[in-house]
């Protein structure tokens, strides 16, 4: 197999059909956390300790209940239909990448009706190794429970770390075979448990090209971390001493200043994402199917 070829052969895919980072941003591909730090003076511990203690509880659910509510319930919906996309990009961008390997029509819409035709197919995939994996989870833990109530503590801890290895090593292998999984479903047109209970032959037959693409694909994300550090860092130092410059100058432009280019990284990093995580998958699946074309 040629490695490098596919890594080539991916990057192109992905830069070429941008309608791909679409299904790239639905799935997840700009996961990651934002944070800030803030001064902790004893003045504001003061302000807030007297806040809380003015504030009537009671008054406080009867005036804004129903608006905490109502945003709650408009958080849960989105995120439900949120979670049906993601199920569907992840189909979409499987069927895509290979339509595209094999010269076959493609586009948005094509994709996003795939990804809707193998909908339960890959739901399907995702729960039994949800499934999988809870119950390893209570086969680990119930026991340990059982012993340690019962004070058998020596036994509880034998049998804790043993189970526990074997739980690491089924967990290591769901996590190396699970795209091929979700591919030998969705590209395979098999079922869910079948591609589980297959995932175990194809990854003996093909286990060596698997771990080199795995650790092809760590290398070129750490590089590409590298690289959007160095460019981070320059850019960022850039944007700083404009925005101090604003500091001085005028607040009200500078809080203009950190609305537009906040809102900017946010799109930027979710395009970012979606970049990747089109990228990640598409070299994953031309490996499938070169692996699956030379079994063939």
């Amino acid at each position: 197999m040629d490695y490098f070829k596919i890594l080539k052969k991916a990057l192109a895919i992905s830069l070429k059909n941008r309608y791909l980072w679409i299904f790239g941003i639905l799935i997840g591909g700009a996961g990651g956390s934002f944070g800030s730090s803030f001064s902790n003076s004893s003045s504001y511990s003061d302000k807030w300790d007297q806040y809380f203690n003015q504030v009537s509880w009671n008054n406080f659910w009867s005036i804004y209940g129903s608006i905490i509510l109502l945003i709650l319930g408009i958080i849960l919906v989105l995120g439900f239909f949120w979670a049906i996309l993601s199920v569907v990009a992840q189909g979409a961008i499987l069927g895509s990448v290979e339509k595209i390997e094999k010269g076959q029509k493609h586009n948005f819409w094509e994709g996003l009706r795939f990804g809707w035709h193998k909908f339960w197919r890959v739901f399907g995939v995702g729960l039994s190794l949800f499934l999988i994996v809870l119950l390893s989870v209570i086969v680990l833990v119930l026991p340990i429970i059982i012993f340690a109530v019962a004070k058998i503590y020596v036994l509880a801890v034998i049998y804790g770390i043993f189970v526990f290895l074997l739980d690491l090593v089924l967990w290591l292998f769901l996590g190396v075979v699970a795209p091929y999984i979700q591919r030998l479903a969705v590209l395979g047109d098999i079922g869910a448990l079948e591609a589980i209970f297959s995932s175990w032959e194809f990854f003996r037959k093909n286990w060596k090209d698997i771990l080199v693409v795995y650790l092809l694909l760590m290398a070129t994300g750490i590089a590409a971390s590298l690289a959007l550090i160095l460019v981070v860092l320059i850019i960022g130092g850039l944007l700083f001493a404009i925005g101090f410059g604003l500091y001085l100058a005028s607040m009200a432009i500078f809080w203009m200043y950190i609305a537009v280019f906040g809102f900017a990284f946010i799109v930027l990093m979710l395009i970012l994402g979606g970049v990747i995580k089109t990228f990640t998958s598409s070299v994953l699946t031309l490996t499938y199917l070169e692996l699956t074309k030379k079994a063939a």
